[in-house]
């Protein structure tokens, strides 16, 4: 009986830490996706405030065209990370997930992507593939949201050692301004991926001059997370 008792116990406490791992995944996939654009749409409208201000009409009607275009993207996002966490938990291969996602963004856009790969043996751990996808979604998100590109090159490399690099290149205007500084909103998404390069023991290099469009390099080798418990997550990617 005291066995069972402890067995009952030991149950209760892995179904508790498992909730709170969902709940925190939950609330960083929040944080990265729909948070980012909230931010983004909260600094928009600091801008339209100041333009009310100045009483230009011309500008105030743009504030309020990209502001209804925030709204909408933070309504994608939230549809998009509802499937996300309705989805089996089981793991799916990173390139399927991948090919599926440059399909989704080629119909949105109309801009040109070339996928070159050279990963299909390779099989890295579930955490480290989640966070993969989520850098070159970002990506993807950043491009569209600003480039003005017209063709966008994505390179994924991945050796027998399983270390390897991604590469994301636009040719579009490139950004603006240090790719991590500017005003609150601006280049939220960038910080993220580069604190996803690190959760997988990796590094994130983003190369960009005005007019010269923007490049997202991923290099990772087969080392050991520092966080063990993501090693025994599953991950659904979609």
């Amino acid at each position: 009986l005291g066995m069972a008792i402890e067995k009952t116990k030991l149950d209760d406490e892995a179904k508790r830490l498992t909730i709170i791992k969902e709940r925190n995944a939950i609330a960083h996939e929040l944080h990265d996706s729909l948070a980012q654009t909230l931010a983004s749409l909260r600094f928009q409208v600091s801008m339209l405030d100041e333009t009310l201000d100045n009483q230009k009409v011309e500008e105030i009607h743009s504030e309020i065209q990209q502001i209804k275009g925030g709204l909408d993207e933070a309504y994608s996002e939230l549809r998009e990370l509802l499937a996300h966490f309705r989805a089996p938990v089981h793991r799916r291969d990173l390139m399927p997930a991948l090919e599926d996602l440059i399909s989704n963004f080629r119909k949105k856009t109309g801009m040109r992507v070339l996928l070159q790969k050279d990963w299909d043996a390779a099989q890295l751990e579930p955490s480290k593939e989640l966070q993969i996808l989520r850098i070159v979604q970002e990506s993807l998100a950043n491009i569209r949201k600003h480039s003005e590109a017209h063709t966008v090159r994505v390179l994924m490399r991945c050796d027998d050692s399983l270390s390897g690099e991604v590469l994301i290149e636009d040719d579009g205007v490139g950004l603006q301004t240090p790719a991590f500084s500017g005003h609150p909103g601006e280049h939220i998404g960038l910080s993220i991926m580069e604190e996803r390069a690190r959760k997988m023991g990796g590094e994130l290099k983003i190369e960009s001059e005005p007019g010269e469009g923007t490049r997202v390099v991923l290099s990772f080798s087969n080392k050991q997370e520092k966080n063990s418990d993501q090693k025994n997550q599953h991950y659904a990617l979609i």
